[in-house]
């Protein structure tokens, strides 16, 4: 007396997000031996000679300029990264030791990019010390796109850059994506539509004995 239709609809649910990082770091000695009339390479960070004037010591943190790469390549996630989407995150951690009063204008950044002034970072050491600090780049005037355009697509780096009354012993930054995952979820409406099949015969069986 009655007929069902069995439909089975399949909904796109949203699962939880899943935060996915990548993480890239560089380290030297926060005490290197200074060198005259050249650059000096201090582990990871390269200090550039004093363009100025020449004659002055590289690696004593005193006007000279530290340059170094983020290299991700080794990195698990790197392929998993979805370098298309919005940076949620961009932290970059520093250790570093002042060794002049000037450091209040020094500056970090990527080169030709962007850069931060040193005294606008909360907890930066005294000059004769050794600290860490680490700032959320998003919050100090960097965007997304400034730091994915700068991720080369060959290499795998972001070049970075510290200038220039400071030695830096360790640097890291590290990138986050927050992705949602949805998945497919059947949603069966069986049950509805059986229901309706059934209500509809008894209706038509009422019908013919009447």
């Amino acid at each position: 007396p009655f007929f069902a239709i069995l439909t089975t609809l399949t909904f796109w649910v949203p699962k939880e997000a899943l935060a996915i990082s990548i993480k890239a770091t560089a380290t030297g000695s926060s005490n290197p031996t200074p060198v005259v009339g050249g650059y000096l390479q201090n582990g990871d960070f390269l200090i550039l000679q004093n363009s100025v004037i020449p004659s002055l010591p590289t690696g004593d943190g005193i006007d000279e300029t530290t340059n170094w790469l983020f290299d991700f390549s080794n990195d698990s996630n790197l392929t998993l990264f979805p370098v298309s989407s919005p940076l949620d995150s961009a932290l970059l951690t520093l250790t570093l030791s002042p060794s002049n009063s000037l450091i209040t204008t020094d500056t970090t950044g990527v080169p030709g990019v962007k850069s931060i002034q040193i005294p606008s970072i909360p907890g930066i050491p005294a000059v004769g010390t050794t600290g860490t600090v680490s700032i959320e780049l998003l919050d100090f005037g960097f965007t997304s796109t400034d730091i994915i355009n700068s991720l080369d697509p060959v290499t795998n780096t972001i070049p970075w850059l510290y200038q220039d009354d400071a030695i830096i012993s360790f640097a890291e930054l590290e990138l986050t994506v927050e992705s949602v995952e949805s998945v497919p979820e059947p949603t069966s409406i069986l049950g509805l539509l059986v229901t309706g099949a059934i209500a509809a015969g008894i209706v038509r069986e009422k019908k013919q004995e009447n």
